[in-house]
């Protein structure tokens, strides 16, 4: 089925379709942007003009939606419980890229709903639960598609119209991604005392919100120092880091001797 959907967007050989689609764990969308990409030089819109969605995929929508056109907050909550998720795990973040669902206070359209999943080849919760589970093992064993969600989350937990992440939801979210002590598989593995000192710092020292810049880079700085070990034997203050992250090395130094 996958198969002859690819070639349907696509136009291409059956041969080609299959290469793209087992490169990308049989995912339609990955398939056929890593298809255009390498092939057409780019990405182009996949939704085919005039498509009639299956009935069980509208009648999914409908079950979650108030009005017909839009989900709501209830609706998305009601919808992510039968997912088997919670608002709060990481592979929500996952879901709200797949259905370019912008922000986490925003409804979904239908359009949103009824054309990704079509995309994905999925009409029931079932097939959209398998999914979801390739995308959290996906989360654990790509590091570029961890990237691109953990980037995702500032754009999606900030307030409407603020250039600045609140510093707790920040702290909430940093935890979320980096903590070992929650029921769920850990995606980066940061040292427990480190991001509790991290955490102290920007509710003691710090105290501000927090910019696109420094929650971009706070990925890489656990990636690259992923203890206080680490921290004492590799940072160079010399490195383009952002004020923020130099500041915490120092306050390391003062508190923890390193």
């Amino acid at each position: 089925m996958k198969i002859e959907k690819f070639l349907s967007l696509t136009e291409t050989t059956p041969k080609l379709a299959k290469k793209y689609l087992q490169r990308n764990q049989w995912h339609i969308d990955y398939a056929l942007n890593d298809f255009y990409d390498s092939e057409l030089g780019g990405f182009v819109d996949t939704t085919p003009k005039d498509v009639k969605y299956p009935q069980e995929l509208i009648d999914l929508f409908n079950k979650y939606s108030d009005d017909g056109e839009v989900i709501s907050i209830e609706g998305i909550m009601e919808f992510i419980s039968d997912l088997g998720l919670k608002l709060e795990d990481i592979v929500t973040i996952c879901l709200a890229k797949l259905l370019q669902w912008d922000r986490l206070t925003n409804p979904i359209t239908k359009e949103q709903f009824v054309s990704n999943w079509y995309m994905q080849g999925c009409s029931h919760i079932a097939e959209m639960k398998v999914v979801m589970n390739d995308l959290k093992n996906k989360l654990i064993s790509d590091p570029a598609y961890l990237t691109e969600i953990y980037n995702y989350t500032f754009d999606l937990i900030i307030d409407e119209g603020s250039k600045t992440l609140q510093l707790e939801t920040a702290i909430k979210y940093w935890k979320l991604y980096f903590s070992q002590d929650l029921d769920r598989a850990v995606v980066l593995k940061v040292d427990a005392k480190l991001l509790a000192d991290w955490t102290i710092f920007l509710e003691t020292e710090n105290q501000s919100d927090i910019s696109r810049d420094c929650w971009k880079m706070m990925l890489q700085f656990f990636r690259k120092f992923p203890t206080l070990e680490a921290v004492a034997e590799e940072y160079d203050e010399n490195d383009a880091w952002p004020y923020i992250i130099d500041e915490f090395y120092e306050y390391l130094q003062e508190t923890k001797g390193i």
